[in-house]
Formats: structure tokens, C-alpha cells, sequence
């Protein structure tokens, strides 16, 4: 089965996703349990656990099992691209991958532990500028809007995936692939940060001290899916926060947050609403346009611009705040 569906990808030209092994698969059973402890120790006790509750976290396993799918296909375009990249246009071999067949070894890899750091790092600030360009342009909005649109925080949660956002999310990570970082160490790194921010999706878990200020933390996460003006569009990091800190978007946890989501609420939990909501309203706003550049301005700008001055964008909110 394996072989027939490798070769149907590389009949097509592609990279086959059966070929790349995701560590995600592996922690799936961690996440389920997560997932169990936090609904038995601390929503019920709580008494937190409610109807709303949890048709929050089953729309957002639904978008979590379609997100599977899309990214599986999404994986051969990705790292076929990559490859292609690599193979034709990388700049350097400074990181010293000469020898392929060693690449493909354990002793490779713990030769050059130094390197899976630096491929850390890096990744860490594409996917921030990934994440916060996805909050600052209306058309990628449409594709990261869906994770915010709970209004609860949870471990299930995090499953919340956007499908639109599976499709341009491996872009940020081609100039990395030009400078000579390898396809599989990006993508490997990729699913590993996404493997630990799934921790930080919970109200379970209190101030973690100086961890908060260095790692993305549940403390840091709650700010980010809060629905309060002050704290909208901040803590973009995926495992760190030096970016966050760098660019002036860091916000600390200074009082419990009372309410998650978006700005208007969608109040749905039909997987397929969720999904194309945003990108419906974007559609009819660009229609409504008056002209080409007020249509350009509705798909590039912030969210909440609108060409009869009612400025609803989260900047302009949080200036008149101050």
C-alpha cells in the first residue's frame, strides 16, 4: 500500500509524505491524554465543562481531522518545492550535508546536534512572521481566523486548525531552504514546534516565572487568544518568545482572562462554517468595493479596514486605548 501510494505521488513529480516520518503520529496518544486529564482534573472540578464547551472542542477535533488530510497532500507539494529549491538554487553547503547517505543516519544527527538548534531558531522566527503576518493581512486572516473563533481554551483546542492556512504556511521557510538549511530538518522542526504549542492551548496551567518570559507558555497563549482589545495580536512566537520581545508584540499575563475568540464571534459550530466564514465575508467585501485599490486594500490590509472610514483594525482600537 505504502509503495503504491509513493509511487502515485512521484508519477505526479512529488515528494511522497509516506516518505517523510512525522514525529506529530507518535504524540498523538500524549495529546489524547492531555486531553482526557485536563476534562477529568480540571473542567469538571471546575465546573467548567460545559454544552458550549464542548462543542468548542468537538468542531475543533473536525477541523483537526480535515486539517490531517489537507496536510498530508500539502506535504508533497511543500517539500517537493523544497527539494526542487535545494537541489538547484541553495546558496552555501555551510552546514556540511555533502554525504546524503549519512545525512540519513543517527550518527549523523548526533554529530550535529548544534545544527537541529540553529534549524530551532530559525524556524521559530519564520513561523512567527508566519503567524503574525497571518493576523496583519485580511487574506491570511481567512485561513487563521478559524483557531481564535473558540470561545474556550483548551487542550482539544489546538487541534483547531485552519484548512486555508495548510496551504501557504511553508512558504516563510524558503529563504532558510536558499541558505542551505536542509528540506527534512525545516520540515521535521515544523512539526515539532507545532507539537509544542499544543501544551499551551489549557487555563489549567498557572505563571510559569521566568519560563513565561523565555518559551511560548499557557500564560503567554492565554493572552494570545484573549478577546480583549489590549491583548489582541500579541505573543505571536511558536517556542519562543525573544521575537515577540524583539518586534514589540510581547504582552504578559497581568489578570485572568475572562473570554477567548474574536473580535465579532462567528457563534458556530459547523466545521464547514468555520472554515469558509471569513473567507465569504472577505469575498462580499470585495465586491462591495468601490474601486481596485479599495478592493486590493480589503484582501492586503489589516482585518477590520473598510473603505467607508469605519476603521474596526486592532492597531487603531488599541492607539485610541492609549
Amino acid at each position: 500500500m505504502k509503495e503504491t501510494i509513493s509511487q502515485f505521488f512521484n508519477n505526479l513529480g512529488l515528494f511522497s509524505p509516506l516518505d517523510f516520518t512525522d514525529p506529530v503520529t507518535y504524540f498523538v496518544p500524549g495529546f489524547i491524554l492531555l486531553i482526557l486529564g485536563e476534562t477529568l482534573l480540571y473542567q469538571i472540578s471546575q465546573k467548567l465543562f460545559t454544552k458550549e464547551l464542548i462543542k468548542d472542542e468537538l468542531s475543533s477535533v473536525g477541523l483537526g481531522v480535515g486539517a490531517v488530510f489537507l496536510d498530508f497532500g500539502m506535504k508533497a507539494i511543500s517539500l517537493s518545492y523544497f527539494f526542487w529549491i535545494y537541489n538547484h538554487f541553495r546558496l552555501t553547503d555551510i552546514f556540511g550535508i555533502e554525504n546524503f547517505s549519512e545525512f540519513f543516519t543517527l550518527k549523523w544527527h548526533l554529530e550535529h546536534w548544534w545544527l537541529w538548534i540553529l534549524v530551532m531558531i530559525v524556524q521559530d522566527f519564520g513561523f512567527y512572521w508566519h503567524h503574525r503576518l497571518s493576523h496583519k493581512i485580511r487574506l491570511l486572516w481567512t485561513g487563521h481566523v478559524n483557531h481564535h473563533s473558540a470561545s474556550h481554551l483548551s487542550f482539544a483546542i489546538a487541534l483547531r486548525q485552519g484548512w486555508f492556512e495548510i496551504i501557504y504556511r511553508d512558504i516563510w521557510y524558503i529563504p532558510f531552504v536558499l541558505v542551505g538549511f536542509h528540506p527534512i530538518m525545516i520540515a521535521m522542526m515544523h512539526q515539532i514546534n507545532l507539537i509544542f504549542q499544543f501544551w499551551p492551548h489549557t487555563d489549567a496551567i498557572g505563571k510559569l516565572g521566568w519560563f513565561d518570559k523565555v518559551f511560548n507558555s499557557p500564560s503567554n497563549h492565554r493572552v494570545h487568544h484573549s478577546r480583549k482589545i489590549e491583548d489582541l495580536d500579541k505573543n505571536y512566537g511558536g517556542i519562543l518568545m525573544i521575537w515577540d520581545h524583539l518586534f514589540g508584540t510581547y504582552k504578559a499575563e497581568n489578570e485572568k482572562i475572562e473570554e477567548y475568540g474574536i473580535l465579532h464571534n462567528i457563534h458556530t459550530h459547523n466545521v464547514f462554517h468555520i472554515v469558509f466564514d471569513e473567507f465569504g465575508n472577505l469575498i462580499k467585501d470585495v465586491r462591495s468595493a468601490p474601486d481596485f485599490r479599495a478592493k486590493l486594500s480589503y484582501i492586503f490590509r489589516a482585518p477590520g479596514w473598510n473603505h467607508t472610514g469605519k476603521d474596526e483594525r486592532i492597531a487603531n482600537f488599541q492607539k485610541n486605548l492609549k
